[in-house]
């Protein structure tokens, strides 16, 4: 378990370093000389092992933070789908923990996610209320009109746009 968050915590330093075009603070926690450049070979390298890993291990504690790692990552035009896609798995299983952090990353990402039953934006966030968290999601994806199997009531692919 310790390899494998060392392996997140490096996976999530050169992805915010990629983000923000500086060396991420997160490298004072790893080992000296790791390598900190994160090309697009790199990160495409990256961005398939995490969901790689995603898939073969959902619900390892690892998983909600891999979502930040993919969005800071963008090698893919298709992350957007892909978090449509776990939210509403996540959500189905009632994943309180991963649906929030999903909830989070699509906010991040510049969609307006976290709205209340009335469509007024939700000012305060809370890890620990997990069944307003599914109700969030719940309610962004039918804003979504996000329909089975990823198409929209329209019948064509769902997308992404932002509210």
């Amino acid at each position: 378990m310790r390899a494998v968050n060392e392996c997140f915590i490096y996976f999530a330093a050169l992805a915010e370093s990629r983000r923000r075009g500086a060396v991420s603070d997160l490298f004072q926690c790893l080992p000296l000389g790791w390598p900190s450049k994160c090309d697009d070979t790199a990160a495409r390298r990256i961005h398939s092992a995490i969901m790689d890993f995603i898939e073969k291990c959902p619900s390892h504690p690892n998983v909600g933070s891999a979502f930040r790692i993919l969005l800071d990552l963008r090698p893919s035009d298709s992350l957007h789908r892909y978090l449509l896609d776990k939210l509403k798995y996540y959500l189905a299983q009632g994943d309180a923990p991963n649906v929030y952090q999903l909830c989070i990353v699509i906010e991040d990402a510049g969609f307006d996610v976290f709205r209340d039953e009335a469509g007024f934006a939700i000012g305060s966030r809370s890890y620990n209320e997990g069944e307003k968290n599914l109700g969030i999601a719940r309610r962004f994806l039918e804003r979504q009109k996000v329909g089975p199997g990823g198409s929209t009531e329209h019948g064509g692919a769902a997308s992404l746009t932002p509210t």
